[in-house]
């Protein structure tokens, strides 16, 4: 151990630990990392990928750096009198990998302690099913390090370490072998794709596939910084796990998760049903889930619970799949509900209101039929609560024209009996969580 410590001050592995822990953690807290349920901080299978997912600018900067630790006895002038020692050479620079690898890890480590602390107070859903990305994203980080080290010892030069590093970023930035290329390549990189959401996790079988590939590319760098001739043997471990390992991994980011059943698993207490993933939200959500359903029980036949929509499952043209009309679906992602100042409950209400409690049909694209739906929402809305005001959503570029549309339905509406009203809101409610139709005509008998 004294001669592990004498390498961690003589290396560049604490100054290599320290620069990939400040670079990933700066990412993490200013980029995409922050928003949504997928946050970095709320969940822990998020918080795995995402620091899986920075490494794509974290393993350039080890690659080069492990170069230049390559270099050292080249630089210094030692190479041959270490050469010419009887002591075996591997274990020599064993405690020099060694040192690499505490470093690496040590920073791969710190970035998970500042993300875990959050995460323990953000969620009531711990697992261990993120353990196994964790692992083999520090083992990948460690393989990365030691190949760095062994490409800078077989090619001895000081354009190496800048050279690896300027390669492997634009083999990053390329978008090498992403998703729906049809390639699998995107899985022999370090880095996962960001997390799309909490209800999958990366498949048990691809963190198997990508230890052995990783565990080949260490060994790979060890034997190229161990063996003084033959170096041509290092290349082997490498070359066979890339033989095991492309032919199993998927194809495209979506084939590489896989569903995460207790995640998605429902919990419900007074009329308000969550995922497990998100019971943690049950104190600020229960207020607004009981006014939605106290001004939802004027409908003739009003849902009697609200529930969390666990999947946002998308059918032809990004448009939702059909929801039953007995429960108030919820998304607490389409309405930005995970931000760094949370909603109000008045605001919650608002919005699960919206629709007479029913989801947009819309998703990514955009319908022609968009003004139609938004000002029907709006009627339905205005008739729960007694007044037409207009939905916090498209008011830059929908206001004028939906506003129009709105409060010539709703004049009409009002003209009604108040049974027939009913009738309506009830029946357009029936549309709208259908996705078939035009909940517009429905309200205003096709008047509008």
């Amino acid at each position: 151990m004294r001669i592990l410590g004498i390498e961690l001050r003589r290396t560049t592995a604490l100054v290599l630990g320290a620069l990939v822990a400040v670079v990933m953690v700066g990412l993490l807290y200013w980029g995409p990392s922050t928003k949504a349920s997928t946050a970095w901080t709320r969940q822990w299978t998020t918080l795995a990928e995402w620091v899986r997912f920075m490494l794509a600018l974290s393993w350039p900067l080890t690659l080069g750096a492990g170069a230049v630790q390559g270099l050292r006895d080249r630089r210094s002038g030692v190479e041959e009198l270490f050469g010419s020692t009887p002591r075996p050479r591997a274990q020599r620079v064993g405690w020099t990998l060694g040192a690499l690898a505490v470093g690496l890890v040590a920073a791969y480590a710190v970035v998970f302690v500042v993300g875990a602390v959050q995460v323990a107070s953000a969620t009531d859903y711990f697992h261990w099913g993120w353990l196994p990305s964790a692992l083999v994203g520090a083992l990948a980080l460690v393989g990365v390090g030691w190949v760095g080290m062994g490409l800078g010892r077989l090619l001895p030069s000081p354009l190496t370490p800048p050279v690896l590093a300027v390669a492997a970023f634009a083999v990053t930035s390329s978008g090498f072998g992403g998703p729906g290329a049809g390639l699998p390549w995107a899985g022999l990189l370090p880095s996962l794709p960001s997390p799309t959401s909490v209800f999958t996790a990366v498949d048990g079988a691809v963190n198997a596939v990508q230890a052995v590939w990783f565990a080949g590319v260490a060994l790979t760098g060890f034997l190229l910084v161990a063996l003084l001739r033959r170096r041509w043997l290092g290349v082997l471990p490498v070359l066979v796990a890339a033989a095991v390992a492309v032919p199993l991994l998927p194809a495209t980011a979506e084939e590489a998760v896989t569903p995460d059943p207790v995640a998605a698993e429902l919990v419900c207490a007074e009329r308000l049903c969550l995922t497990r993933a998100h019971e943690h939200e049950r104190a600020a959500l229960t207020v607004p889930a009981r006014e939605v359903l106290r001004l939802l029980a004027k409908l003739p036949s009003p849902p009697t619970s609200v529930r969390e929509v666990a999947s946002a499952q998308r059918g032809e043209q990004d448009m939702r799949l059909p929801e039953p009309t007995d429960a108030v679906w919820v998304d607490l992602d389409e309405f930005t509900y995970f931000r760094r100042t949370p909603p109000t409950p008045a605001q919650v209400a608002t919005y699960w209101l919206a629709g007479a409690g029913t989801r947009t049909c819309y998703g990514n694209h955009i319908p022609r039929t968009l003004t139609r739906e938004v000002a029907a929402r709006t009627v339905m809305t205005a008739w729960l609560t007694g007044r037409l005001e207009p939905l916090p959503v498209y008011r830059e570029w929908l206001g004028q024209e939906t506003d129009a549309l709105a409060a010539e339905a709703w004049a009409h509406l009002r003209t009604l009996p108040e049974t027939v009203q009913g009738a309506r809101v009830q029946a357009a409610r029936e549309v709208q969580a259908a996705c078939s139709g035009d909940a517009l005509t429905t309200l205003t008998g096709g008047t509008t």
